[in-house]
């Protein structure tokens, strides 16, 4: 199910959490960055988006160290691996862009994740997010040189 879009953005994270997902399960590494131009022409992603969406699909790939250490601080009685793939697919991805996208303010993040878990996850997904992403945003990496929400 996809929502609609208005704003490149949301396009290019929708396509990213989808590459993303699809990394987790079968893309093997060597393959990765080969791979994403092919997925992003298949999803008919918008040329406005293509830079974000790569962008972002890279950096959540590329630091998926750091990334699943943070989901394992904040995932309290959670197991990496007893999160479903979706749910660890989106909460890589916002932590990639809470951590790393200096230039998009955690509001906007953290409200576009919770839209985006709403339309590819549980039921339950969303407060799930909510609730491992809204802490990670508070933390030091988070927060250095971040632009601030206007919101």
């Amino acid at each position: 199910m996809s929502r609609s879009h208005s704003t490149p953005r949301q396009k290019a994270r929708e396509i990213a959490f989808q590459f993303i997902y699809k990394f987790d399960q079968e893309i093997a590494n060597s393959q990765v960055f080969d791979e994403f131009t092919k997925h992003a022409e298949h999803f008919e992603c918008p040329e406005d988006s293509f830079e974000f969406a790569a962008r972002l699909a890279e950096t959540t790939i590329k630091q998926l160290t750091v990334i699943d250490e943070m989901i394992q601080k904040h995932a309290q009685n959670w197991r990496l691996e007893r999160i479903n793939a979706v749910d660890k697919s989106i909460l890589r991805m916002g932590i990639a862009e809470l951590l790393f996208f200096k230039d998009v303010p955690v509001s906007v993040t953290l409200n576009e994740l919770v839209e985006l878990s709403k339309d590819f996850g549980e039921a339950e997904t969303p407060a799930f997010i909510n609730g491992i992403l809204d802490p990670i945003s508070r933390e030091p990496l988070a927060l250095a040189g971040k632009v601030p929400s206007t919101s």
